[in-house]
């Protein structure tokens, strides 16, 4: 029985003393097997107060394996999807996909970092551990995660990042979002889940051409985009920015999220050849390889667009 049942029964005479503190041990019990998790994945340590619980995580760095950081996240109920709870259940999330974008980002140690669809801020987390000196743009529509996400950010102490509560997209407007309550990082413009505690909520747009402007914004030096589906609309309300910066781009793609926005991963891709960029997949032995359409048979779901006249020298050290 769980903790707050068994609370409820005591407290309502509905259970004696020994009986209560002997089925409230059975859950304490549970703490030892924690111990295993610990040791099996990169969270380290888990803190509880009345407040809050807390997962520090250490992580080494791909560029220095013997470098190690730390980070500090909080978890909260329902959201069971949630990047630190998969990290301590299977021991890692995305390390590949993690390691790569953090190599890449190891060419702009000073450069600027957009995360758009920042959830609960791991990517920025992580760039601005390795890289203290990257300034960081976080942008979060959904204002429960927006709030996580800063005090995430707050809790690693990470001067130079800014994070909004704010989507980028193709036109500057108020639009419905979907937000999946119980897997906040499935949260969209598009009801992708329609789970049964999902919320309908309002959140502003913006296109990130106008972002850069009024933000006067000088460079952009790499963009993460995972905005479930709608990646095909930041890209088109920022390609004057992308033209002019030219900036690694890591984004995810997957046909059944795109399908239901009424366009085809391949349909980035275009889009971003028009600008001069050639896509990427990991390959073998953690090696970028040249990638050309998806299909039916694709499994890949994040690729990276890299712009040959600026991203060579990455192209050249870190492609197969």
């Amino acid at each position: 029985m769980k903790i707050e049942e068994l609370r409820k029964l005591y407290a309502n005479n509905e259970i004696d003393l020994k009986s209560y503190g002997k089925q409230m041990f059975e859950n304490y019990e549970e703490l030892f097997s924690y111990k295993e998790l610990l040791r099996e994945s990169r969270v380290k340590e888990i803190l509880i107060n009345e407040k809050e619980v807390l997962f520090k995580i250490l992580r080494n760095s791909p560029v220095n394996k013997s470098e190690e950081y730390e980070i500090i996240m909080e978890i909260y109920k329902k959201d069971y999807a949630a990047i630190p709870n998969t990290i301590l259940s299977v021991g890692d999330y995305e390390p590949i996909e993690l390691d790569m974008v953090s190599r890449v980002a190891g060419y702009m140690k000073e450069g600027i970092f957009f995360d758009i669809g920042a959830n609960l801020a791991w990517y920025t987390i992580n760039i601005k551990k390795q890289y203290p000196e990257m300034r960081a743009y976080a942008f979060e529509p959904i204002e429960e995660t927006f709030v996580r996400a800063k005090k995430n950010i707050e809790l690693n102490q990470l001067e130079g990042t800014n994070i909004f509560n704010l989507a980028l997209y193709h036109e500057n407007t108020t639009l419905k979002f979907f937000y999946d309550v119980c897997e906040s990082g499935a949260s969209s413009l598009q009801n992708l889940r329609e789970d049964k505690e999902t919320r309908e909520v309002l959140c502003k747009t913006e296109r990130l051409d106008d972002f850069v402007n009024d933000y006067n914004i000088a460079a952009i030096d790499f963009i993460k985009c995972d905005v479930e589906g709608s990646e095909l609309f930041v890209y088109q309300g920022g390609m004057e920015s992308i033209k002019k910066f030219k900036p690694v781009i890591f984004s995810e793609m997957l046909r059944k999220w795109s399908a239901k926005f009424g366009y085809h991963p391949n349909d980035i891709i275009d889009l971003l050849a028009s600008a001069g960029y050639q896509c990427f997949v990991i390959g073998e032995k953690g090696k970028l390889k040249r990638f050309g359409r998806v299909d039916e048979q694709t499994i890949e779901t994040n690729y990276f667009f890299l712009h040959p006249q600026k991203h060579g020298q990455i192209i050249s050290d870190l492609s197969m």
